[in-house]
């Protein structure tokens, strides 16, 4: 992936874009695991290029918070919002973007090691 579609997949998941993960997410109520790869490698892309910008911060950060609060109203018994295809280990998914999002925040590219996580990224 290039340093260019790195930063359009993430422009277009910061807009709920059509086909990104945060699409699938709020307008289709469904954990696309190949649109969370994507996403995923986005940040990664950037973190290997070394580029860093308060633009693309923002954007990463704000996709996040969206992540975050669509699996909080997942859980939520007072909410109808529910996600299709949500896997069960869940958590290995948030470990992943929580690294990624240090290892751009701190350039440290060892926080995106694929050895250090149980979750490993599909062939």
């Amino acid at each position: 992936m290039t340093v260019e579609h790195a930063k359009q997949i993430l422009l277009d998941n910061y807009k709920t874009k059509n086909n990104s993960f945060m699409f699938y997410l709020h307008e289709r109520g469904y954990f696309s695991e190949e649109k969370f790869w994507e996403f995923y490698e986005s940040v990664t892309v950037l973190v290997i290029n070394n580029v860093n910008s308060s633009e693309i911060t923002a954007q990463i950060t704000n996709s996040y918070q969206n992540l975050l609060k669509y699996i909080i109203f997942h859980f939520d018994p007072k909410d109808d919002y529910v996600l299709d295809n949500f896997p069960g280990n869940y958590i290995d998914y948030l470990e992943r973007i929580e690294y990624a999002l240090m290892a751009y925040s701190s350039g440290n590219v060892k926080l995106i090691d694929d050895d250090i996580f149980e979750l490993k990224k599909p062939e």
